[in-house]
């Protein structure tokens, strides 16, 4: 996620180099066409333009609400993880007194919530934008590594490898982490160190979790719909090849002479506002991408981790992630 309160121009570039060359080329043709060769038919009137454009603005904020929609919620989801998950550990530490089965139970929790952000972050390529400017803006790091190197590594962290080994080829390794620990609350039950409210409380808890991991699941694996994204595009892209022609009328009214060539300059400048607009909406629409735009699962985690160790009353808590060039993974 980008926390940064302005864009620095480096960044503007990254996204923006691609559709300025282009628009540079064509409106460059069409002035050279129109002072150069006298070829004054390829100028159209402004009027028909300037009603794409406003159609085409109206489509992208269209678009662009359903994209801002799916990331909120995504943080919503992570929001609710983490408030579910302070819960899940004040419950386990008031109700059961043994501290190696406080920590047995929540050092798994630990894991299961950085299990399921390294699946989030499996690439599905149909959910992926063709385009990965957003993506390559981010340098690979440990967060951003192999799934199975980072989940190997994981679990030996919260000395949970006996999970990696028995879970390992499964699909879905977060969602049986959480049936694991409905069985461990349920022995816990049966050796009557939990009554059957207690247990009812906390398996209420875990279920609270399943509902949490199914909408995010159900985000990532559903992409928005293809029709919103491919002829967004397509009006986009007409829009910013027609409007030279359309500005070299606008621009001959000013007068003969250097006027004609502010088509150049104007036509990148608005292909830039549109092109901008439409690549926010595309960016944005997987929050679980690996990219600027995710909702910082990495940050989520370990605030989570600090908490919970803290209810355990771990002494040496880790550090908080920090956002590295104003993007917080």
């Amino acid at each position: 996620m980008y926390i940064g309160k302005e864009f620095s121009l480096k960044l503007l570039w990254h996204f923006a180099q691609k559709n300025l060359f282009r628009t540079l080329l064509i409106s460059s043709f069409a002035c050279v066409m129109y002072a150069v060769f006298k070829i004054e038919e390829i100028a159209i009137p402004f009027l028909p333009i300037g009603t794409i454009g406003t159609a085409v603005s109206f489509y992208i904020g269209f678009k662009n609400n359903n994209a801002y929609d799916r990331l909120w919620e995504a943080r919503k989801l992570w929001g609710g993880i983490t408030n579910v998950s302070r819960i899940l550990a004040t419950m386990v530490v008031a109700l059961i007194p043994d501290k190696k089965t406080q920590e047995d139970i929540l050092y798994r929790h630990l894991a299961y919530v950085n299990v399921l952000r390294l699946q989030l972050r499996r690439t599905i390529p149909w959910a992926t934008s063709k385009e990965n400017l957003h993506q390559t803006f981010v340098s690979e790091d440990s967060e951003l590594e192999a799934y199975d190197v980072a989940l190997k590594k994981l679990l030996t962290e919260y000395n949970k490898l006996d999970i990696y080994e028995r879970l390992k080829n499964k699909g879905n390794i977060a969602n049986l982490i959480l049936r694991h620990q409905i069985q461990i609350l349920t022995e816990l039950k049966k050796e009557k160190v939990l009554d059957e409210f207690e247990h009812s409380d906390l398996v209420k808890q875990i279920a609270e979790l399943f509902g949490l991991q199914g909408g995010c699941e159900r985000i990532k694996s559903t992409p928005m719909f293809r029709q919103f994204n491919i002829f967004s595009r397509v009006f986009v892209d007409l829009f910013i090849y027609i409007l030279p022609f359309g500005l070299l009328t606008e621009m001959q009214k000013l007068g003969d002479g250097w006027h004609i060539w502010l088509v150049i300059p104007l036509s990148m400048l608005i292909s830039w506002v549109f092109f901008t607009m439409e690549q926010i909406g595309e960016f944005s629409e997987n929050p679980f991408d690996n990219s600027l735009n995710d909702t910082p699962m990495s940050a989520i985690c370990r605030n989570i981790e600090i908490d919970v160790m803290d209810i355990l009353g771990v002494e040496k808590l880790p550090e908080k992630i920090q956002a590295h060039d104003n993007i917080l993974l």
